[in-house]
């Protein structure tokens, strides 16, 4: 398949859609695997590029892999018989930092490459190094690997302060601590959804846990650690995307088993700042992109940042998702009004602005971090190249929907990394994309 796309906007998308499930809560739970000798079921796995890609590194690593039914994964590592994540693959996506833990478990050491992924920020691997190393994990680099080695008499308690709120961070502790024979307290544990549901997913194994869905969590972890099942919730950040779509196309969308409150509620407030007609039937959400999209600064609820402009900023969980804010810079031009953003996460996280102003955006960099959107605003016809960067990617693909004209992207399949179908869904829906 090509990498270059031409999308002709201003068709309406109408229908339903499953949102697809999220690749975070996924990409966790895949090293569960390697702390049991049992066999893992994994239901509902999107064939993505990232998941395609785990699953080859656990495969070189000596897992056994059932991957013929991807709505019935199964892994068993019983006869796993590696330590080291292969170099080509692991420097590929940042998840494969994930099998550190567990392989700390099974082996006593891992060597994991240097991992890349999005082009985002420093993303350093700071935050798993500093609580590893407070777990008694020794740390090293060679020869581009990432080598822990695990101390050979654990304490019996462990009473960690992360520096950081790191997602993945915690979650690699997390996966060591469940296979450990101590007590771990973890104190500035993110608590996304992703996070809560691996956590119950190594409670179902025999690990004790204490504390989901907090910022505080105790495990008690064990060597005996059994096989279990594992279904991904939604991806959020795919539900926000989809009502942007509905929204700036004028659309309606019925989203299928997306009203999960403990998952959307917080970021359906925001959106609905936007006077977005948003709602819940049943386990569905239904979008209707009637309304005339508003930020409104008197009466919306916006929180200010000075007279007459409103402010949005990512925070961690439960505040708004920082991979859902690229969609709302598009969100915002289709809307009356000034919104200052700030991502205040990643230094280079609001770089795709340039592409979205070529294709006549009105945005004004403050700096880095900080960016006011101008609205409404109609998109013109330009041939852009997405930056490597999921979300930055899906921003412009939403923007070349907005209006009636043809937008050629060069560089989408960077999307395939979080949603392995992105165009048949959206053809589905009603838009027109053409791969060149």
């Amino acid at each position: 398949m090509t990498d270059v796309i031409k999308v002709k906007g201003g068709n309406p998308l109408i229908g339903s859609v499953t949102p697809v499930p999220n690749k975070n809560a996924i990409l966790a739970a895949l090293p569960v695997c390697i702390l049991t000798d049992e066999t893992v079921t994994y239901h509902n796995v999107p064939k993505s590029t990232d998941v395609i890609k785990m699953l080859e590194m656990l495969t070189l690593m000596g897992a056994s892999v059932d991957d013929s039914d991807f709505s019935n994964l199964k892994i068993c590592c019983k006869k796993m018989h590696s330590y080291t994540v292969d170099k080509d693959l692991g420097n590929l996506i940042r998840s494969s930092l994930m099998f550190a833990g567990p392989l700390l478990v099974r082996f006593g050491i891992a060597k994991i490459p240097i991992p890349g992924g999005c082009v985002l920020g420093k993303r350093s691997i700071a935050a798993h190094v500093d609580s590893f190393e407070k777990a008694g994990v020794k740390f090293d680099l060679t020869d581009g690997y990432a080598v822990f080695t695990a101390p050979k008499k654990s304490n019996s308690n462990y009473n960690i302060w992360q520096f950081e709120a790191s997602v993945t961070g915690t979650e690699n502790l997390f996966l060591y601590a469940a296979g450990a024979s101590s007590r771990f307290e973890v104190t500035d544990c993110a608590c996304e959804p992703h996070v809560t549901q691996l956590l119950q997913l190594l409670q179902s194994m025999g690990a004790k846990v204490e504390g989901i869905g907090s910022n505080r969590v105790c495990i008690t972890g064990t060597k005996k650690l059994k096989g279990t099942e594992f279904t991904p919730d939604p991806d959020f950040v795919d539900i926000g995307g989809l009502i942007v779509a509905a929204a700036i196309t004028k659309g309606k969308l019925t989203l299928k088993g997306a009203n999960i409150p403990r998952v959307v509620d917080g970021m359906l407030g925001w959106f609905r700042r936007f006077n977005i007609d948003i709602t819940e039937k049943g386990s569905d959400l239904v979008i209707d992109g009637k309304n005339e999209l508003i930020i409104d600064y008197k009466n919306s609820g916006f929180p200010m940042a000075g007279d007459n402009l409103p402010k949005l900023a990512p925070k961690p969980w439960p505040g708004f998702p920082v991979d859902a804010l690229p969609p709302v810079v598009t969100l915002a031009c289709k809307a009356k009004g000034d919104l200052l953003i700030k991502n205040w996460m990643y230094e280079t996280g609001l770089d795709f602005i340039r592409e979205l102003n070529s294709m006549g955006a009105d945005i004004f960099m403050c700096d880095p971090e900080r960016i006011i959107v101008h609205g409404p605003v109609t998109f013109k016809s330009r041939k852009v190249t997405a930056p490597d960067i999921i979300q930055a990617c899906k921003a412009i693909f939403l923007a070349s929907l907005a209006d009636p004209v043809e937008t050629t992207i060069t560089g989408w399949e960077i999307l395939k990394r979080r949603y392995p179908d992105v165009l048949e869904v959206y053809k589905k829906l009603g838009a027109e994309i053409q791969t060149l």
